[in-house]
């Protein structure tokens, strides 16, 4: 595999990983007027940036000092937090959404005037619930913690506190802490029992989400550092993530669903069709959970070519 000299010129490894992390906050200031103006999938782009952010400073912290790097990470898991609320109300609007449409094409439902009801549930009601949100997150960015957190970013990536690590050269340096992240992952995917508990997969799905986001920093303009072994890496974690989050995504809608039944029940309204919708999302969920076996193997098969190949 070998590695490649940054476009910088850069050979050390603070510099290195301040040019990606400093790529990834362009990118938030990038997303955040559109995410504040609820443009189409701007909040999940700015999200995803600020995991991103968290994931490289985790992955390659070690060439800064540990308590910014700690600091930084709980400040922008804050900022993670308050994108979260909004973003799956988001999410659950979009799955009702699919759910409905693929419920009509089966004529689960015996009326369009039931129909309407569902959709008025499911998608309307949870729209304005979404719009609330939305706008108090709008709000608490106007705040001055909101802009305080973003200037300590700066002002980290202005003036970085490197540690002896950040001197040394980039590609075996942050070869070997992107190894302990691609181990981090092997480890939870090789420790999955055959029945795994939502904690145990919700554990692997953060850990190769790191993966993806730490091997993406080195692989990817304007640092890239390693080649195809570490885009692998990437592309397996991501894969894994997919999976696991669309079977999240499915099973927190039946939940949802079979809550909005009981609801409707108690009002004396027909429930019937948000219990099928329910058994749906459960059937859909275990569909999803089906493909792990699968992107397992391939991340395990990512994770050993890449270690013995990685620069040392």
């Amino acid at each position: 595999m070998g590695a490649d000299r940054d476009e910088s010129g850069a050979d050390d490894a603070g510099t290195v990983v301040v040019l990606a992390l400093t790529a990834v906050r362009d990118r938030f200031h990038g997303f955040l007027p559109a995410a504040l103006a609820d443009e189409p999938d701007a909040l999940h782009q700015l999200r995803t940036t600020v995991r991103r952010l968290r994931s490289v400073l985790a992955a390659y912290g070690p060439v800064l000092d540990e308590a910014v790097v700690t600091g930084l990470r709980r400040r922008l898991r804050e900022l993670g937090h308050e994108l979260g609320t909004v973003r799956d109300l988001e999410v659950r609007v979009q799955v009702a959404q699919a759910a409905i449409a693929d419920a009509d094409d089966a004529e689960r439902f015996t009326t369009e005037e039931e129909r309407d009801r569902i959709r008025g549930i499911l998608v309307d009601d949870e729209q304005v619930a979404h719009d609330r949100a939305h706008a108090r997150f709008v709000e608490r960015q106007g705040l001055p913690r909101a802009a305080e957190r973003l200037d300590e970013l700066d002002r980290v990536l202005a003036d970085p506190p490197f540690t002896p690590r950040a001197r040394r050269d980039a590609a075996p340096e942050l070869g070997r802490l992107l190894d302990r992240e691609a181990k981090r992952a092997d480890r939870r995917a090789r420790r999955l029992p055959d029945e795994p508990t939502l904690d145990e997969l919700h554990d692997l799905r953060k850990a190769s989400r790191r993966l993806r986001y730490a091997a993406e920093a080195l692989t990817e303009p304007p640092v890239e550092l390693f080649g195809e072994r570490a885009a692998d890496l990437a592309d397996s974690g991501d894969d894994i993530h997919d999976v696991l989050g669309d079977h999240r995504d499915e099973l927190l809608f039946a939940e949802h669903l079979r809550r909005a039944a009981a609801h409707a029940a108690h009002a004396g309204a027909p429930a019937e069709a948000l219990r099928q919708l329910a058994e749906d999302a459960d059937a859909r969920a275990a569909a999803h959970l089906a493909e792990l076996p699968d992107e397992v193997a391939d991340l395990r098969k990512a994770v050993a070519a890449w270690r013995a190949d990685r620069p040392t």
